[in-house]
């Protein structure tokens, strides 16, 4: 019984519908993708936002790395 509730729960999840807004946002944005030269430019605010844009493409949108 235990593992037929987990497994529905599982399925459940699932299902869930994305956000019209979680959508629009990975329709209209892609991954960053600087090159060795500019990453080595960039100062450490700057990679800690490119890092949590991908992130967030990753959690939302599914990237990958």
């Amino acid at each position: 019984m235990g593992k037929a509730l987990i497994l529905c729960l599982l399925l459940a999840g699932c299902a869930t519908p994305v956000s019209p807004a979680r959508q629009v946002w990975c329709e209209h944005n892609q991954q960053r993708r600087p090159s060795v030269a500019v990453v080595a430019a960039m100062t450490r605010p700057e990679l800690d936002e490119v890092n949590a844009y991908n992130g967030k493409g990753a959690r939302w949108c599914g990237w990958k790395p």
